[in-house]
This record gives C-alpha cells, structure tokens and sequence, in this order.
C-alpha cells in the first residue's frame, strides 16, 4: 500500500516533473523502461522495502533474493507480457498506467486502485492514450 501511495504522490504536478517524467518518457513499455529513473523516485519508490526489514526482521539473503524479485517484477509489468492473472498488476495494467499516466499505480495487485478509483481495465482502455499535456498541463511539464 505504501508503494501505491508514493507511486501516485509522484504523479502530482509538483514533482512529477522533476523525479518522475524520465520514467514516462517511455509511453510504451520496455524492459529498459522499468529502470529508467531519477535516484529519487528510485528511493522513494523502494523506501517501503527497506521499511519493512526494520519492521519485521528476516535473514539478509531472504532480503536479498526479495530485492532480486522485485527487481524481476518491475521488468515483467514493462514487458508487455500479459499473463491475466485475477486482481494482479500485470503488463496490460501498467502499461494503461503509461498511457494515460493516472490510473493502475499499483505494483502488484490492484486492490488499491479499484478503492481509491484508479483503476482502468485494460480491455476497456484498448488504443486510449493521453499525453502529459493533457494530464498535467502544458506549465507543469
């Protein structure tokens, strides 16, 4: 849940274009595209993660091999493999996310979007793209 929030907070035209728009330079998703980040949203994006070892301690190479997973997780949801798993973030959910730029902030289920109304069905969403302009407006970017 905290990875929805400070995915959607860096969205917010205050900073979105000075610590997230590198990462939506790609529209369309790639491999590539999962790490193409400024080190702040890097940081703030994987916060979470380094949180939770304080909170609930576990062996370090457990940590270890879940960063890795993780890892493998951000390039699988920049695929554009869709594998249609029930109420998970996949390739189609994130690259909407892409396109549209505000909606499908979640990085492995879509629990979160669908309460707070972020959520956009990619088989509705089929050929719907935006620009930044649109979204945020021509002086926040």
């Amino acid at each position: 849940s905290l990875i929805y929030w400070i995915h959607r907070g860096l969205h917010h035209p205050l900073v979105y274009k000075t610590l997230h728009k590198l990462h939506h330079s790609f529209v369309h998703t790639t491999p590539y595209s999962a790490f193409a980040f400024h080190p702040l949203d890097g940081f703030a994006q994987g916060l979470p993660y380094q949180v939770f070892v304080m909170l609930f301690p576990f062996h370090s190479a457990l940590h270890m091999i879940s960063l890795g997973v993780v890892g493998l997780w951000t390039i699988n949801i920049h695929d554009r493999v869709t594998l249609n798993i029930p109420y998970v973030n996949g390739a189609a959910h994130h690259d909407i996310h892409h396109t549209t730029f505000r909606s499908n902030y979640g990085q492995y289920f879509i629990f979160w979007d669908k309460l707070f109304g972020t959520f956009r069905d990619p088989k509705s969403m089929q050929n719907k793209v935006l620009t930044e302009e649109e979204v945020y407006g021509k002086k926040n970017l």
